[in-house]
């Protein structure tokens, strides 16, 4: 137990990190309750930042279920080996702590919610909300001539210089498929998939969720040319005498060897590229928009076009199972795990909740209860899951008694 209350910061996040405040909140022993009773009266400037941290840990419910103390001191051990790593890295963000939200995501990763008062529970729910239902669930297809290929899950489809595309997945299996020649395959990733797949010259493209490229089985000519509907991110390999030309939704991305990110959904107003490296030059029918330049980001919808200098991380970090939002608004993180989970939201399009906005990184785990319980307490909402349907809503005020 601390000695010295000022080995404790002033403010939330730093609560959320302290190993005593977290082993009082997971344990409520009779020493770890006299104890910071004696520092509340002692620290009564402290107090309302420990009420908010009480909040956000207590949001879990973790002390309702009747865990056995080995399960419980298992977890302290997860918590704290995870925010540990965390503090070595220097992840910590501006809205909350991704130490906070580690620590939320690992307990509700072991409990899913329950919402043992229905009743109440809708009592704190406004009429402003956003209603998501999960979809049936779809396979990656890779479709080559009037052959059509089952996939699973994050496959590599690698081309090779003969004109074939070899296949391995997660459980080492590989086969081999001879592609049509003389027109565009075309690989298609459900909501909910992900998958990447090595070109013929040896680029990589990985493409994210509700994703469809058109691709050849070999570059011949002047130019590499693919086509794309959705989100990929690809590394070209640099062939001065042969341009790369991405085309996606009117827009042709020239390059000659660059990393960059596109998001370009059908159903999306506004379209992105965000570059990591290299130089590519941007066109809208016969009209050049812009050349990027290394963390340059271009948006392009009907009527405008801007630019601005950006944290590429942000926009490139869904490959590696994060999304990093930097005040963007509850609608719009809604439909990129939307569209990574299979779920569509819908509603709150005029209302408070929609114009929120967010700060932080979401680490998106197998178990989507995990990531729900992050995105309501990161948004301070209500989250409920019925069935295949789930449910945010503003939270409600409680008078204050």
């Amino acid at each position: 137990m601390m000695d010295d209350t000022n080995n404790i910061g002033h403010n939330r996040d730093s609560f959320l990190q302290d190993e005593d405040f977290i082993s009082w909140r997971l344990f409520q022993t009779k020493e770890s309750e006299e104890y910071w009773a004696k520092f509340r009266k002692e620290n009564p400037h402290l107090e309302e930042s420990l009420q908010e941290a009480i909040g956000i840990f207590d949001t879990v419910k973790i002390n309702y279920y009747n865990l056995p103390s080995r399960e419980k001191e298992n977890m302290y051990k997860i918590i704290l080996h995870n925010i540990r790593n965390y503090k070595k890295r220097r992840l910590i963000t501006r809205f909350v702590t991704v130490a906070a939200v580690s620590l939320i995501a690992i307990l509700s990763t072991f409990f899913v919610l329950q919402m043992k008062n229905a009743t109440h529970q809708n009592s704190l729910i406004e009429h402003d909300m956003f209603v998501g239902q999960t979809l049936p669930e779809e396979e990656i297809y890779l479709i080559t001539g009037n052959k059509k290929t089952k996939l699973l899950q994050n496959s590599h489809i690698g081309l090779t210089e003969d004109g074939k595309a070899t296949i391995s997945d997660s459980s080492n299996t590989k086969k081999e498929l001879l592609l049509a020649r003389t027109e565009l395959n075309r690989l298609v990733v459900p909501y909910g998939k992900r998958t990447y797949i090595t070109l013929a010259d040896g680029s990589e493209v990985w493409l994210n969720s509700g994703t469809q490229l058109d691709f050849p089985s070999e570059f011949n000519g002047k130019t590499r040319e693919i086509h794309v509907d959705g989100e990929i991110y690809i590394d070209v390999v640099p062939n001065e005498k042969m341009p790369f030309i991405v085309h996606a939704q009117e827009m042709h991305i020239r390059v000659m060897g660059t990393s960059f990110n596109l998001s370009a959904y059908r159903d999306d107003v506004k379209k992105t590229i965000v570059l990591v490296e290299g130089k590519v030059t941007v066109e809208h029918g016969e009209r050049k928009l812009a050349e990027l330049f290394p963390n340059e980001k271009i948006d392009v919808s009907e009527n405008t076009v801007s630019k601005e200098l950006v944290n590429t991380s942000e926009y490139i970090s869904w490959k590696k199972g994060v999304l990093e939002f930097n005040e963007t608004p509850m609608s719009e993180i809604l439909k990129k795990v939307g569209r990574y989970y299979n779920v569509q939201f819908e509603g709150a399009t005029a209302g408070k909740l929609n114009d929120q906005t967010l700060s932080g990184k979401l680490f998106l785990s197998n178990n989507l209860d995990s990531v729900m319980t992050s995105v309501s307490i990161l948004s301070s909402t209500i989250y409920r899951r019925e069935n295949n349907k789930i449910i945010f809503g503003e939270k409600k005020q409680e008078p204050m008694e």
